[in-house]
């Protein structure tokens, strides 16, 4: 075995899960950080790969077309809340969503400072085409965890993001 061999095969392991609770709670917060960097950063490659590239679409305009799918016609202002975006940023989306013509954006009549966006029926129709498969590919990802796994990941994740907001917005 040559020495740099041997230098790799001692690499430490990642403990499991169950080690945290052995660990000091400094410790056990490092490793918790280091799962949700990982998971933030391969999520959105995973997504580029099996959904945006295919549909020449961002993850958050597909989101943005997701929710107006369900609510018809909702305010910028709405879809920044929902989506945790800063309103520059959802103007940025809209931009390209307009520049693909998947929305339509109009001034509120009685109040100039709220704009309505819907969605267009050339949104709706690449909607209806890339719906199935984007959740057939979000569906065959999170196939590895149970039904009760996935609804108490989604708790720990949205309660663990409300804590972050809290932290973040007493600044």
């Amino acid at each position: 075995m040559e020495k740099g061999e041997k230098i790799l095969s001692k690499v430490p392991r990642k403990p499991p899960p169950s080690t945290l609770r052995l660990m000091p709670t400094s410790l056990a917060a490092l490793f918790i950080a280091a799962s949700v960097g990982r998971l933030s950063h391969l999520f959105p490659r995973w997504m580029n790969a099996k959904v945006e590239r295919k549909y020449d679409v961002t993850s958050s305009q597909l989101m943005v077309l997701f929710l107006l799918s369900q609510f018809k016609k909702m305010t910028m202002g709405q879809i920044s809340q929902m989506l945790d975006l800063t309103p520059r940023a959802i103007t940025g989306l809209m931009v390209g969503l307009e520049k693909k013509r998947f929305i339509i954006r109009r001034k509120d009549k009685q109040d100039q400072r709220i704009t309505w966006v819907e969605m267009s029926e050339i949104g709706k129709d690449f909607l209806q085409v890339a719906k199935p498969d984007a959740a057939s590919e979000l569906g065959s990802l999170f196939q590895v965890l149970t039904k009760k796994e996935q609804i108490e990941l989604v708790r720990i994740i949205e309660k663990l993001t409300d804590h972050m907001k809290n932290q973040l917005d007493k600044n």
